[in-house]
């Protein structure tokens, strides 16, 4: 590992289950399609992940955390104090008395992981991801980049203690950073108005997609052998983080039932998590519809193929990477109006209906889910507009002139 020439990155975050993960996302088909690409294009990639077991695929060395009970942990903590950085430790005071442990533990296992690897650049998903907090007492100048995956999302809601401490949490991880990588306008609106990273490098990059992961399939084909009815239009819904709450699945399960139209003529089809299948109970023999769990990619995208319109009035997104794979499955969407916006402004083409989940309801909903229905919708054009604005092929060069400028100081 230390003989080679290439440029080192370690990545830290998520890979999705197909990979070996733990956790389905966007965030952890993000952080994976990243390192597989740098690893294309010349870097030599590892990445901490949230594995059972390391190993290498495509190239990239996946690292896994060591499976240790809680008093492995306190040692380990207690093994690292002497090496760290004692004067930064004031900066993580606000951290609970469990969290400092996990901080100091994650410090112990970072400092191998360092010492290993030999890191020229260390890019960390997400600004809720404490190994920027234990990097903060490790001894070293590594070019830190983060990128932020919504750091407000899922805990608006919470108390306020709760909030002021997550916030706290966000704004000292942000601190660290040599550059904040925002996957969208609107995220970087969200920093500047929480007080985040203002004083950091901010950089936007929509995150990009891999068009050879998502097919263009024939429409009826993708409904017969995903058992899906020809006399009926396809919404669907794809969420299995936060479905209800934010996602707004309510909206859409309330606006086909108060409507005739959409009852008689539509069936939805719904991935998402145990909260979406029990909220979706009371609807099952109400109106048409298909409730899953978490699928397999191969179905997930034949079930786009098969869609008319995808569906997700989210009360806010970061970006939507559902919304992407729709696009680039040729099926216009309905979702944030912040970032579908941003995506039909990116994309300079008509691409589905806005919806304000703030100030409008299951009603409006459902006339706009009726309008894109009505609306003819050229799949081939969708995908090329993707395709030459967000795939990896037009986004990767912004990734890199990041890590180029940070490796150059």
């Amino acid at each position: 590992m230390t003989n080679s020439t290439k440029t080192r990155i370690l990545y830290i975050g998520m890979v999705p289950p197909e990979v070996g993960g733990q956790e389905a996302g966007g965030v952890a088909t993000h952080a994976w399609q990243l390192a597989i690409q740098a690893r294309k294009r010349g870097y030599e990639v590892y990445m901490l992940a949230n594995t059972i077991s390391s190993f290498n695929k495509n190239g990239v060395n996946v690292i896994a955390s060591p499976q240790r009970n809680k008093l492995s942990k306190i040692f380990h903590a207690i093994k690292i104090w002497p090496f760290i950085d004692k004067s930064k430790f004031n900066d993580i005071n606000f951290l609970s008395f469990k969290k400092k442990i996990s901080v100091l533990y994650g410090a112990c296992l970072l400092q191998k992981i360092l010492n290993s690897v030999k890191p020229d650049l260390i890019h960390i998903h997400s600004l809720h991801n404490i190994q920027s907090l234990t990097l903060r007492l490790l001894q070293n100048s590594i070019p830190l980049v983060i990128t932020d995956h919504g750091f407000w999302q899922g805990f608006r809601n919470s108390s306020k203690y709760k909030y002021e401490y997550i916030l706290k949490k966000v704004q000292t991880t942000a601190n660290l950073a040599d550059c904040i990588i925002c996957v969208s306008k609107f995220s970087k609106i969200q920093m500047d108005k929480n007080e985040i990273g203002q004083t950091k490098k901010r950089v936007v990059i929509n995150n990009p997609i891999f068009p050879e992961g998502l097919p263009l399939i024939n429409k009826q084909k993708a409904r017969d052998e995903m058992g899906l009815p020809e006399n009926k239009k396809i919404l669907f819904f794809n969420g299995v983080s936060e479905p209800v709450q934010r996602k707004r699945l309510d909206l859409i399960l309330k606006g086909i039932l108060a409507n005739d139209w959409l009852r008689a003529n539509c069936k939805l089809v719904c991935i998402t998590n145990n909260e979406g299948l029990k909220y979706t109970e009371v609807f099952t023999g109400k109106i048409d519809i298909l409730v899953l769990p978490p699928q397999p990619w191969e179905k997930i995208v034949k079930f786009y193929n098969a869609a008319d319109v995808f569906v997700m009035p989210s009360k806010s997104e970061s970006l939507g990477i559902v919304y992407e794979e729709s696009l680039l499955a040729g099926i216009p969407i309905i979702g944030f109006y912040q970032i579908v916006n941003e995506l039909e402004h990116l994309l300079g083409i008509y691409i589905g209906e806005k919806f304000d989940a703030w100030s409008e309801d299951e009603k409006v909903l459902a006339e706009k889910i009726i309008k894109v229905l009505n609306t003819e919708f050229d799949r081939e054009l969708l995908r090329k507009k993707v395709i030459e604005n967000l795939s990896w092929d037009a986004k990767f060069g912004e990734f890199d002139s990041v890590y180029k400028e940070l490796l150059s100081k």
